[in-house]
């Protein structure tokens, strides 16, 4: 049936077959009956048109509910998988949780769905709140609405007696959360999500009340995507959704690492490369298979070839890899890894031979890294470590080549400052230093269950993945940072300071990736292929390699390159950005390129960021810029007197500029001349090839820079009277602009006499006192005063707000 919650097509009946597993509270006889008393109905939707496929199959489900709800699973015994699962026979494993949980949402729903319809369309909220903060009608394999009606009445929000996420969910209604959650880390290797307020709610739930129901993978993925959730969060802090950022981020403070503290100084003798590492290739031609066989015998591999039936002997071969994404092949292929490490080859670059395979290994046993490297010398003795800092910074992507941390392993020449020059013996033999950095050749050791936690971007390719998944480690906490005996850190976040605020619990850190220069890997003149941050030298020719990284001709990266539209290096960049919120991406070649909008375009979404407390996105910002100085000129050459109001008129006592999250800009046009924008301002803005239209209100008009630009300037006619002759200058993005006299009165007024501390937004009392947004987004932008509150720190326990 095509189920509710999971919006997914299942087969029932003779293609599939029913396993049950572990203690099961629906029982098999009753599971079957229910079934066949589904099919009998026509296998009818459960979203059917009409009500009356709606309201026969939740007859269905409400007896089915009636059975399970006499044995509610208990909490404590969650790991004991309480719900059946469908194999279809022949195919991969489909977890029939998937539909039983709509089952379940929808006995959920018969209980108090009545109190939940009347609250709903009693809120009258705004499209863009239902959609994005309440995920309404998102396209996902969830049913978000259920899963908001889940938290609403199965989850009691502000539970005093409770010290993780101040809520309280029932057993029925965890059981419903940790069956979901599984879902979501099923299909998050070939898919991302949507609704970032919904998967915070299901796995930061499953994480505090019912981790013991995960496996030590499903924890560790879970703990990842619900950092990358938190980053995309709209509006959580204000929506109906009871979970809070405050109480997720000390969740984290409480969670295990996915590297845990001690630095594990193991013995190294013992190292196997054959037995505890294999070699994972998505893209393997001919000529490279043949190098792998020769330079490491006996290992094994998991590899793409274009011809299978050239299987090396022992190999795992994945058929069809130049048609996907990388991110998805490796995904997959890290699910049949069964080593400890994994040594991942994206490209021809590869090391010596064994040996050197057993020098990472031993930098992964000894330190608190998640990947280490050496650095790639190209067929024509070109050297590229690939080692940076990654600075993403409003829209902006940097890399530093300076990097912070340094680890060595040879105690003994680390202890004296010249070294030990003239008389180091067996030199080769040594274990040499290592830097750390927030970037990755494309040839690596990693550790496999830390790389499958944190996985790769399923739609992205090649080099734009591994950097897509470097991105993502270097800014989720994973690391446990220990306590000397003083209550201080022992360990450096990556801009230097103390990670460790002394709070209780532990405090996890970003992740690291060592490059270690002893151990070289080589490319062919039959293998070697240009890389997105491999050179930062200008060569003389002035095309920078890169360059191949953002063309639309993938035949530059010869047998390494995917077909297909989306596979286009073009494609892939503008994926990446994207995916990152990104504009402008300069690589270590120097070079800026921009991936932002332009006026003649439809850009700028406002929701996707005003909503979430980011700054206005740099071509927008110009946008409104650039819209705000040209109507000044109009009005300045027709006589039509003005001034700033609102946000323009925040910022400019704020900081002299437009806000950074501010997503239009508010002028009040004197009452004596406001006819004259539908007389003569709207031709002169028609000619000059903008446009100017008349809000619904009738009492305001919106300048855009097209009409399918929704950046807007809004002229507005207010009863607020002002005098022409008693008008102040204030300076805003350089230029001076009217404003009212002594206009801190009004913007005391509008956004109360703390109108200058820094907050998420500026809301009347009324509405915060139940819908309060704090400034604990993790890198949010609008409480600017970083010194005052730092990011991820609520400012109400800071004594700020």
């Amino acid at each position: 049936s095509r189920c509710s919650f999971c919006s997914m097509h299942h087969p029932v009946g003779s293609h599939s077959e029913i396993i049950f597993t572990g203690s099961a509270s629906l029982t098999s006889r009753s599971f079957d009956a229910s079934m066949e008393s589904l099919d009998h109905r026509g296998a009818v939707p459960c979203r059917g048109e009409d009500g009356g496929d709606r309201h026969r199959c939740m007859d269905f489900w409400e007896s089915w509910c009636e059975s399970l709800n006499e044995q509610r699973p208990n909490p404590k015994n969650l790991n004991k998988r309480a719900f059946p699962y469908l194999r279809a026979r022949g195919g991969r494993k489909l977890f029939t949780w998937r539909c039983l949980m709509a089952g379940l949402l929808l006995c959920l729903a018969c209980f108090s769905g009545a109190a939940a319809d009347d609250e709903e369309e009693g809120g009258k909220s705004s499209d863009i709140l239902e959609v994005m903060a309440w995920c309404k009608d998102v396209n996902d394999i969830l049913d978000w609405s259920q899963v908001l009606r889940l938290a609403k009445t199965e989850c009691q929000q502000d539970a005093d007696d409770d010290e993780a996420l101040r809520i309280q969910c029932s057993p029925g209604g965890l059981a419903a959360v940790v069956e979901g959650t599984r879902m979501i880390l099923e299909e998050s290797s070939a898919r991302t999500f949507a609704c970032a307020n919904g998967l915070i709610f299901l796995l930061a739930t499953s994480l505090a009340y019912a981790r013991q129901a995960l496996s030590e993978d499903e924890a560790n993925r879970a703990h990842i995507l619900l950092w990358q959730a938190l980053q995309e969060n709209f509006m959580l802090d204000a929506s109906i959704w009871p979970v809070k950022t405050f109480d997720v981020l000390q969740l984290f403070d409480r969670t295990p690492g996915l590297l845990r503290s001690g630095s594990s100084r193991e013995a190294v003798e013992q190292l196997s490369a054959t037995k505890d590492v294999t070699i994972v290739v998505p893209r393997c031609p001919a000529a490279l298979a043949q190098t792998i066989q020769t330079r490491f015998p006996g290992i094994k591999v998991i590899a793409g070839l274009r011809d299978p039936k050239k299987q090396p002997k022992g190999w795992m071969i994945v058929a069809d890899t130049w048609d996907k994404p990388t991110g998805v092949m490796l995904n997959n292929m890290l699910q049949d890894v069964t080593t400890p490490y994994v040594f991942v080859v994206i490209g021809g670059a590869l090391p010596e031979g064994l040996q050197d395979l057993q020098r990472l290994q031993s930098v992964l046993k000894q330190r608190r890294v998640m990947a280490a490297a050496g650095p790639v010398v190209s067929a024509d003795k070109v050297y590229m470590d690939f080692c940076y800092q990654l600075k993403p910074w409003r829209y902006e992507l940097r890399f530093d080549s300076i990097y912070r941390h340094s680890t060595i392993f040879d105690e003994k020449s680390a202890a004296s400052v010249r070294g030990s020059w003239f008389r180091e013996d067996a030199l080769d033999m040594k274990e040499g230093p290592c830097k750390l950095c927030d970037t990755l050749p494309p040839t690596f050791m990693a550790r496999t269950s830390t790389l499958k936690a944190v996985g790769f971007q399923p739609g992205l390719d090649g080099e734009w993945a591994l950097l897509d998944m470097a991105m993502r480690a270097a800014r989720t906490p994973m690391v446990e940072v220990d306590r000397r005996k003083d209550g201080s850190p022992d360990f450096l976040d990556p801009y230097g300071a103390p990670s460790y605020s002394g709070q209780p619990g532990r405090r996890l850190a970003p992740v690291s990736f060592a490059l270690c220069p002893d151990v070289v890997s080589t490319e062919s003149a039959e293998l070697m292929v240009p890389h997105l941050l491999g050179r930062s030298d200008k060569p003389r020719t002035g095309v920078s390699p890169a360059d191949a990284w953002f063309s639309e001709d993938p035949s530059k990266f010869g047998p390494f390159g995917g077909k297909g539209s989306q596979l286009k290096p073009s494609t892939q960049a503008s994926l990446f950005m994207e995916a990152n919120n990104l504009k402008n991406f300069i690589g270590p070649d120097g070079v800026k390129r921009h991936f932002g909008c332009t006026l003649d375009q439809t850009n700028c979404p406002v929701p996707n960021w005003v909503y979430r407390g980011w700054a206005v996105p740099p071509c927008c910002k110009e946008t409104m810029r650039h819209l705000l100085f040209y109507i000044d000129d109009v009005f300045r050459d027709m006589g039509v007197r003005y001034i700033v109001t609102d946000g323009a008129l925040l910022g400019s006592y704020k900081y002299g500029t437009m806000l950074d999250w501010d997503a239009d800009v508010d002028l009040h046009i004197h009452s004596d001349d406001f006819d004259r924008l539908e007389s003569e301002v709207q031709h002169r803005v028609r000619a000059d090839g903008h446009y100017l239209r008349k809000h619904v209100n009738n009492v305001s008009w919106l300048l855009q820079a097209n009409d399918h630009n929704y950046l807007l300037i809004e002229l507005n006619k207010r009863q607020e009277h002002w005098d022409p002759d008693r008008v102040w200058k204030l300076p805003i993005n350089g230029r001076l602009f009217p404003a009212m006299e002594n206009a801190h009165l009004n913007i005391s007024t509008w956004y109360g006499v703390s109108y200058l501390r820094h907050r998420l937004r500026h809301v009347p009392e009324w509405e915060e006192e139940h819908r309060p947004m704090f400034c604990s987004t993790p890198y949010h932008y609008n409480c600017v005063d970083e010194s005052q509150v730092p990011s991820g720190k609520d400012c109400r326990h800071m004594g700020i707000c």
